[in-house]
């Protein structure tokens, strides 16, 4: 795993040595930035279910003001902040929480994100009950983009004034771009 492009491009970065751990590609990464290009200026980007913190890391390579990474489990957690030690870069706030928990936070420090990249672990419904909880805690600013990852066809278009901008498939992965309001990406 390397990060793919900005400042912090060809870094690698450490990764879990389970086979349970399933990192986003690189090919994948490159999509989805082109897809988010051009980027907004001077954003702030959420990676809540952050692994390694490889996407999260890619924020922050391309320019983010600041990126909050979000892990709960202990091992992986140990791996993001190891990745994040190799940038040494400031901008990066990190929390070991349960996602729902760290929501929460975000909402009491009065946080709103540009960008929200969410993917979770594929069993259960961790996806859905963080778009509902993103909206109910209204973290997203005006014309924020929530970027989704899964292995099932969810659309949540509608919910919270969502609209779905872009969509590709890789495979197993579908990847899902969002937003409240129509903006540039809507080409």
């Amino acid at each position: 795993m390397r990060v793919v492009a900005g400042k912090y491009k060809g870094f690698n970065l450490l990764s879990p040595k389970v086979n349970s751990s399933r990192p986003t590609d690189n090919k994948v990464k490159e999509a989805i930035f082109d897809m988010l290009f051009p980027y907004k200026p001077d954003f702030v980007a959420l990676d809540l279910f952050s692994g390694t913190g490889q996407m999260g890391i890619e924020f922050l390579s391309r320019g983010a003001r600041e990126v909050y990474f979000n892990e709960k489990n202990s091992s992986t957690h140990s791996i993001l902040k190891e990745n994040l030690s190799k940038i040494k870069d400031d901008s990066a706030k990190i929390t070991k929480l349960d996602f729902r928990k760290a929501l929460k936070y975000y909402k009491e420090e009065k946080l709103k994100f540009d960008y929200i990249f969410l993917d979770p672990p594929y069993d259960g419904d961790m996806l859905k009950q963080a778009i509902e909880l993103i909206i109910e805690c209204e973290l997203l600013n005006d014309e924020g983009i929530i970027i989704t990852e899964s292995d099932r066809e969810l659309d949540f278009s509608g919910r919270g004034g969502l609209n779905i901008l872009k969509e590709k498939s890789y495979g197993r992965k579908l990847i899902k771009i969002y937003t409240r309001n129509e903006s540039d990406l809507s080409r």
